[in-house]
């Protein structure tokens, strides 16, 4: 336990002064990711405050991820509390120190499809007519619209057409305008998966909407805690939840299908890696169950790049105006990327990278779970999909004394107890097996074993 040294404004109120005075401390680094906090008890006295106040705030910055708790244990500076640029180093690797990325949420960039890229946009450049380089659609390209519905109906049995297709630049840009809509004609809150993205909950609550976290399990998002919750949307990841690695079960599609139609809410469907399974053909979208009540999300981030800039929503009939008077004077998303994105998809490109990026990622997924299997400290979850593996650990200590090994070693490693709303039911790491470059794959998982093996064999 260390002491601290806190400085709390006294305008802000007691409460909101120590909530305060603790992320400014972890921003700067003087709370490096790890340090352990005194007691609820011990830092009362300390501060002259009551034991309550220093118990919220602690709650508090727990649920905005700054802090990580557990049962029985200590609460710590969670490992990946976001520091300032400028900041003193953490026992953290940054981007530009690792040298083994196991962290998710990028594909490998080495792998990026330049020729038929090249050529599709070649193609544009010299046969587009000149109303494509306009400001064009508000919704997007009618190219691409069209290519997309297409292609979801074939490939994710989405139910789409063109005038239900949206184009954004990201996910991001694709939530923040759905958010908008939603909360001009529904006040109740938003349930989150709990675990989630905490994009997910970032995109919600910088909005100021409420928010709700729903456990997960082993089939999915528990359906009754949903009705359970009042909410009036879910964003969820069906197909391959993040970061468990779990699929939802039939029943409970069933169940949260019933629960929005009976409670007149929206279903948001993030089908970030839906393209990826291992083992068997993947299972078609949610969306196509309710397309009059799920909003269909996904993106090319994964399946292609994060630098193609390209994502899209299906929208139910009811929510498609709504959306193109919250877009009415948004700057679109490039129409040469959107227009060479349709000729990828239309040219067959798209379905042969990913057969080509399926085989390469499944057999890098087969020897980062040989490293795992043999590892006394952990142990692998979640169906053979996607791009990471999820694997959990006994303790809150273990995942802490493994993250400070990977750092010295210069392996990327992402806590699974980040992605926890409240105090995480697992500890352990969500591992991107995607990230390093092909030739320098066996030697990244050359460091990996050091890092999870005794006495780093």
């Amino acid at each position: 336990m260390h002491d601290l040294l806190l400085q709390l404004d006294p305008a802000l109120g007691r409460r909101a002064g120590l909530e305060q005075a603790l992320r400014r401390s972890i921003r700067s680094g003087a709370l490096p990711p790890g340090t352990r906090l005194p007691s609820s008890r011990a830092l009362a006295a300390d501060l002259g405050l009551g034991r309550a106040t220093v118990v919220a705030a602690y709650e508090q910055l727990v649920a905005e991820g700054f802090l990580s708790a557990a049962h029985g244990s200590s609460t710590r500076v969670a490992p990946h509390a976001m520091r300032e640029a400028g900041a003193p180093s953490s026992p953290r690797p940054s981007s530009s120190t690792v040298r083994a990325d196991f962290r998710p949420g990028e594909p490998d960039l080495t792998s990026f499809p330049s020729g038929p890229w090249a050529a599709c946009t070649r193609a544009v450049l010299r046969d587009a007519p000149a109303a494509t380089f306009g400001y064009g659609d508000e919704a997007g390209l009618p190219e691409l619209r069209s290519a997309l519905a297409t292609y979801l109906g074939r490939a994710r049995a989405v139910v789409a057409s063109p005038e239900r297709v949206f184009v954004f630049s990201g996910f991001g840009d694709a939530i923040v305008a759905l958010r908008s809509v939603l909360g001009g004609i529904d006040a109740r809150p938003v349930a989150l998966e709990d675990p989630c993205l905490p994009w997910h909950r970032m995109w919600f609550e910088r909005g100021d909407a409420p928010t709700v976290g729903i456990a997960v399990d082993d089939e999915g998002i528990d359906a009754g805690a949903v009705r359970a919750s009042g909410a009036g949307a879910l964003l969820t990841t069906p197909a391959h939840q993040y970061p468990l690695g779990v699929t939802l079960s039939s029943r409970r599609r069933a169940e949260l299908v019933e629960w929005a139609r009976d409670a007149q809410a929206w279903i948001i469907e993030d089908d970030y890696d839906g393209e990826f399974r291992y083992d068997r053909q993947p299972v078609g979208a949610l969306q196509g169950l309710a397309p009059d009540r799920v909003v269909y999300g996904g993106t090319a981030s994964k399946a292609v790049a994060p630098g193609v800039g390209i994502a899209w929503l299906v929208l139910p009939p009811p929510l498609v105006e709504p959306m193109r008077d919250v877009l009415r004077f948004r700057v679109a998303t490039s129409a040469i990327e959107q227009a060479a994105m349709a000729r990828f998809i239309d040219g067959g490109h798209l379905d042969r990278h990913l057969r080509r990026m399926r085989s390469l990622y499944r057999r890098r997924r087969e020897d980062l779970f040989a490293v795992l299997d043999r590892s006394p400290h952990l142990t692998v979850r979640g169906i053979a999909a996607g791009l990471h593996v999820t694997a959990t650990v006994d303790s809150a200590e273990v995942e802490h004394e493994l993250l400070r090994r990977a750092a010295e070693s210069s392996v990327g490693l992402f806590p699974l107890s980040f992605h926890y709303r409240s105090q995480p039911a697992r500890h352990g790491f969500v591992l991107g097996f995607t990230r390093p470059a092909q030739h320098a794959w066996t030697g990244a998982l050359r460091r990996l074993r050091t890092v999870v093996m005794p006495g780093g064999r």
